[in-house]
């Protein structure tokens, strides 16, 4: 399941995590969305590691690391990666899922990370009201995650993975598409059961509460492709980050570092300067 390396291991409460670092320089964490695992972020740590020591680890349950059988937190498991590892404010890169972990992360500790770059990022504690376009857009999302759902319990397997690359990955193709159908098929239960992600405690109060506490750059990239109801919680983030802006990427999905890495990269180098 990994790119070829093997990972080193970090223990945390009740199991471990699979971590793979390289190069040398300013830290760059990168945490990666509920439907991949550490391999989506593999061509941005090969190319930063000539400038920046870059770690990548699967979440709990993806890939080599364990799964959770009990109470844990996201969130704990990085602060934990990142005094191990002694990672002097890194910048973060997250997607997604991750990209909430990554902002609950730096709402519970201020100070401690240079920037994030968030790739359509999920937000904690987002709530009403919603606007009538809004709540159909969850609508939408929430029926067609459980038709995903559904046909994985019936084991159709190819059915639920095309399922959630109509939803998410619509612009992915060649080895993209490729790598990931190979992450879902490594990870279902993760993907399509949420087997570690129940557990998960959630911080108190929520980000959705705290963003005024994120004075570090802040740069959330959406793609025209990605479904709408990502701009929910962007639109929450960017009101409420003093230093956030928003880049918009044309004909990019919701994993936009796969579908469009120039624009990526671009965003990413922005954010560094």
């Amino acid at each position: 399941m990994a790119d070829g390396s093997m990972p080193e291991r970090l223990s945390v409460p009740g199991g471990s995590l699979a971590v793979w670092t390289e190069g040398a320089g300013s830290p760059v964490v990168f945490v990666h969305a509920a439907i991949a695992d550490h391999r989506m972020w593999t061509r941005e740590a090969h190319a930063l590691a000539g400038a920046h020591r870059t770690v990548r680890y699967d979440l709990r349950g993806y890939g080599g690391s364990t799964p959770a059988t009990g109470a844990f937190s996201f969130v704990d498991d990085l602060h934990r990666l990142i005094e191990h590892y002694r990672l002097d404010r890194p910048w973060v890169v997250a997607c997604s899922m991750g990209g909430r972990i990554a902002v609950d992360y730096a709402v519970s500790h201020p100070n401690s990370i240079s920037g994030l770059l968030l790739v359509a990022p999920g937000l904690s504690g987002v709530e009403g009201p919603f606007t009538p376009e809004e709540l159909a857009w969850f609508e939408d999302d929430e029926r067609r995650s459980k038709a995903s759902a559904d046909a994985w319990s019936r084991g159709d397997v190819p059915g639920a993975t095309e399922g959630v690359r109509q939803m998410w990955c619509s612009a992915l193709e060649g080895e993209a598409l490729e790598l990931f159908r190979r992450m879902v098929a490594d990870n279902p239960k993760e993907v399509f059961e949420d087997r570690s992600a129940r557990f998960d405690t959630a911080i108190a109060p929520p980000a959705a509460k705290r963003l005024a506490q994120l004075t570090v750059p802040v740069t959330v990239l959406i793609g025209d492709r990605d479904l709408p109801d990502v701009n929910v919680f962007a639109r929450r983030l960017l009101a409420g980050v003093p230093h956030a802006r928003r880049v918009d990427v044309e004909g990019a999905d919701h994993l936009v570092n796969l579908s469009r890495p120039a624009a990526f990269d671009s965003a990413l180098a922005d954010l560094f300067a």
